[in-house]
């Protein structure tokens, strides 16, 4: 606000020097022009006087009429004074001041005479073999008066527009600020414990409503993100809580007595499973943080989808017969550029979790389809029906669509977020469609 005060003052300020400027340089110009008709006055009574032989003062009374508070001073070439009008007192012009043949608004200059200021010129004049010095002068007292009554008047308006300016910017700047005032007090209400509050763009000028959308969409994906943390973190102290509890339980069960040595023995077994799955669950969690934040740099190749596929098929086809499911490949002869390692890990987790939900003596198909520049990867089975408000959660940590089934001792709830991240950094996307005769996952490659 100070450097808006500034600005003003400045600006009316050179306004106002340049008015005064204007009006001094118009009343110069106008003095010129009077002295100039006064100056041709007196040489015109000089010639005449040498002409008729007649005295130069005695004319010289009559050389101007109609000019008011102008003055003159004629001296021959002897600096003998042969005329000086009354009202100025010529003897306080500067002795040293130049002399000019004609006038020029520019060359005169300003002498006070201890009574009046004026404002003169000293001319040179020949005529018959005859010098003569000349001085006009006119009185100022008038232009002064004016000029000083003028600039009183315009430093007044200056600091009265200045300061009715500066209070109305201000009061303009705290009225527009006052969205910004409402907006503030309600952002610094909210807390992580409130991320539902949003602002409402009806409240704001049209200028903030961008603002206030971009500010709301920040605060929906903090809500969201705290909202998966805070599932995060109770879902992963769930799922070490069981296995700690099944360890702790199983331990003291076998130290309240005697035990023979097959009986530790399938304690350990049983023990071991418990640690080679919360193992899993770590590296897979590791894994998940290391490709989520860039850690993890794919080695992108050719690969041949045929091939990499029949190369994952040995090891599930066991795996469905204990379910008498079949898999069935139709896959065409498609190539894609994508990590060796993460693909084979995304597709199998992709069909162990189709053999999973898949109904015994059902089939689960590997399809390939190629549209334009988008190659689609997709792996089906005839599992239940998955309802639409789940889709959108199925990649999140240890969701399950059936919270019941927190353990069903085949899958840490990590296998589907893991294929999506490592796919995401692929490059591919990866998603799900589902209705009531198959579900279907689909990694889909664009412009491979």
């Amino acid at each position: 606000m100070v450097f808006v005060g500034i600005a003003i003052f400045v600006c009316l300020g050179v306004m106002g020097t340049l008015v005064v400027t204007s009006i001094e340089d118009h009343f110069q110009e106008q003095d010129a022009d009077e002295l100039d008709e006064v100056f041709h006055a007196i040489k015109l009574k000089l010639e005449k006087s040498h002409n008729q032989s007649v005295q130069p003062s005695k004319l010289l009374f009559q050389a101007v009429s109609g000019h008011h508070g102008v003055y003159y001073y004629v001296e021959d070439a002897e600096g003998d004074t042969i005329f000086s009008s009354e009202g100025a007192n010529f003897s306080f012009f500067p002795k040293t001041a130049k002399t000019y043949t004609s006038i020029n608004p520019a060359d005169m200059l300003l002498f006070s005479d201890e009574n009046h200021m004026h404002r003169a010129i000293k001319l040179g004049f020949n005529t018959h073999d005859t010098s003569y010095t000349i001085i006009v002068a006119s009185n100022m007292e008038f232009h002064m008066t004016f000029m000083n009554s003028l600039l009183k008047s315009i430093i007044g308006i200056i600091i009265c527009s200045g300061i009715i300016t500066v209070l109305a910017a201000r009061f303009a700047i705290y009225r527009s600020l006052s969205p910004l005032r409402k907006l503030t007090r309600k952002i610094e209400t909210i807390t992580a414990d409130n991320l539902d509050i949003r602002l409402n763009p009806d409240e704001v000028p049209e200028e903030l409503i961008t603002l206030v959308n971009s500010f709301n969409t920040m605060i929906e994906r903090l809500e969201d993100g705290f909202e998966k943390l805070s599932h995060f973190s109770a879902d992963i102290a769930h799922e070490l809580r069981t296995p700690i509890t099944s360890l702790t339980t199983q331990t003291q069960v076998m130290l309240g007595q005697a035990r023979s040595n097959d009986e530790y023995a399938d304690i350990l077994y049983s023990n071991l499973e418990e640690y080679e799955r919360m193992t899993k669950m770590v590296s897979d969690m590791l894994l998940l943080a290391k490709t989520e934040h860039g850690l993890i740099k794919p080695s992108i190749e050719p690969l041949d989808i045929q091939q990499e596929i029949s190369s994952l098929l040995d090891y599930f086809n066991l795996l469905a017969d204990e379910k008498h499911i079949n898999i069935q490949v139709t896959v065409s002869a498609l190539t894609i550029q994508c990590d060796k390692t993460m693909f084979r890990q995304a597709i199998g987790n992709l069909i162990s979790n189709a053999i999973r939900h898949a109904p015994s003596n059902s089939t689960v198909e590997i399809k390939t389809e190629s549209k334009g520049k988008k190659q689609k990867i997709m792996v089906l089975n005839n599992g239940e029906k998955i309802e639409p408000q789940h889709i959108p959660k199925l990649f999140n940590r240890f969701y399950r669509v059936d919270p019941s089934r927190q353990r069903d001792g085949q899958g840490t709830g990590l296998g589907l977020t893991i294929a999506k991240s490592v796919m995401k950094i692929n490059g591919a996307d990866m998603y799900v469609e589902s209705d009531e005769s198959k579900t279907v996952f689909i990694i889909e490659f664009s412009d491979t």
